[in-house]
């Protein structure tokens, strides 16, 4: 074994040679491999071997480690299934809120027609084809046509699942979903229907003389977990999950505030309790500990099903008769209440950057919709020029 005390350096790096008695140069090479140090003998001056020569090897080595370990990881394997891929995408993105949600859509959407194929099988082809066959699925629940947004999320998740393998598992293959090759249904999801407040007056109504809709169905504390919800929503514009998180520990009656979890972007805003609805807030957190759900603390626990159980018929009594089930702009739907909130605000002045702030967008450009209902939308502006 050679000592590298022994070895003397040339102006190429990683190269040295060590001088014999004979007074003969023989070079050695090191270079790391397997993330070991290695140091390699090439031979010697009388074999023809220079340092130049020493460094070209040096070179090759070191640029065949590179590759090994930069290589794809599934070069010498067999490609893995859709299914397989997209196990190993959740992975990445387990811990988001909105993670179950992925993970229910693929299940029992994508998987069926695509978790058994190898990855890079599935042709654009066969992504139309799974696009048209969805469009003429219709819902368990609801016994209607997917929503185009819904079928587009769908494609989306296969797009998804091919650019995480692509960028981050260096897998050699085409995204056969990208929007270029596969056009994505137009969706007109804006709901232009908004509660006037003699209309929010009759759902109060109708929740104490909920005998006539219900056939006493439901008992008192299911109704008062229901007004604090419609107050809550009402009061704050959260989205129906957020509402359902709202704790003890999140109110602040002393200056009508409340802490609102914002689900889909993983943080918490400020929101406020119209004063009209605090003594039923007061009331309603009297008996519970810090970490109780306003909504949800109740004997028979409220989630998102029954909440629309209960409040979807008094909407479609009220205020959706003679309209089809798929008629998103004019129907009254738990969703209304969050549209509601921003469009009574824009009608009653507020600025819009205010609007934006309370409905916790991240974008203007979701809140400008609302900016017609103002009064003040221009025609003030108009109407006191000096054009004559």
């Amino acid at each position: 074994m050679v000592n590298n005390s022994t070895l003397t350096a040339t102006k190429y790096t990683g190269v040295f040679y060590r001088l014999t008695k004979t007074n003969d140069k023989v070079f050695y090479i090191t270079y790391m491999q397997n993330k070991k140090y290695t140091k390699e003998k090439i031979g010697s001056f009388k074999e023809g071997i220079t340092a130049e020569y020493a460094n070209k090897i040096r070179a090759k080595r070191t640029s065949i480690d590179r590759l090994k370990e930069d290589a794809p990881m599934f070069l010498n394997q067999k490609l893995p299934t859709f299914d397989e891929c997209f196990n190993m995408y959740y992975k990445s993105i387990e811990t988001k809120s909105d993670s179950p949600n992925t993970k229910r859509r693929y299940e029992l959407h994508v998987k069926p027609t695509f978790g058994h194929i190898k990855i890079d099988d599935i042709t654009t082809q066969m992504v139309e084809d799974f696009k048209i066959k969805s469009k003429k699925l219709k819902s368990q629940k609801t016994t209607r046509e997917y929503a185009p947004k819904t079928i587009n999320d769908w494609i989306n998740t296969i797009g998804t699942v091919f650019n995480y393998m692509i960028s981050k598992k260096d897998l050699n293959v085409k995204n056969p979903a990208i929007a270029a090759k596969i056009e994505r249904e137009k969706v007109d999801n804006d709901r232009e229907r908004y509660l006037e407040l003699n209309e929010i007056k009759k759902i109060w109504d109708a929740l104490d003389n909920r005998q006539e809709l219900f056939d006493n169905k439901i008992n008192d504390d299911v109704t008062e977990n229901i007004k604090v919800f419609l107050a809550l929503s009402l009061s704050t514009g959260a989205r129906l999950r957020s509402v359902l998180t709202i704790s003890k520990a999140d109110i602040n009656l002393n200056s009508n505030t409340v802490i609102i979890k914002n689900h889909k972007a993983n943080r918490t805003y400020n929101g406020y309790i119209h004063p009209s609805y605090r003594e039923l807030i007061a009331k309603r957190i009297e008996n519970l500990s810090p970490i109780d759900y306003l909504v949800n603390s109740s004997p028979e626990e409220l989630n998102r099903n029954s909440i629309n159980k209960i409040l979807q018929p008094i909407f479609d009594k009220l205020f959706n008769q003679g309209l089809k089930p798929e008629d998103r702009k004019r129907r009254v739907v738990i969703h209304t209440l969050r549209h509601t909130f921003a469009s009574q605000l824009a009608i009653a002045e507020t600025p819009i950057y205010t609007i934006m702030r309370l409905m916790d967008h991240a974008d203007i450009s979701q809140t400008i919709r609302y900016a017609k209902l103002s009064s003040k939308n221009g025609r003030d502006a108009v109407f006191n020029l000096k054009l004559i």
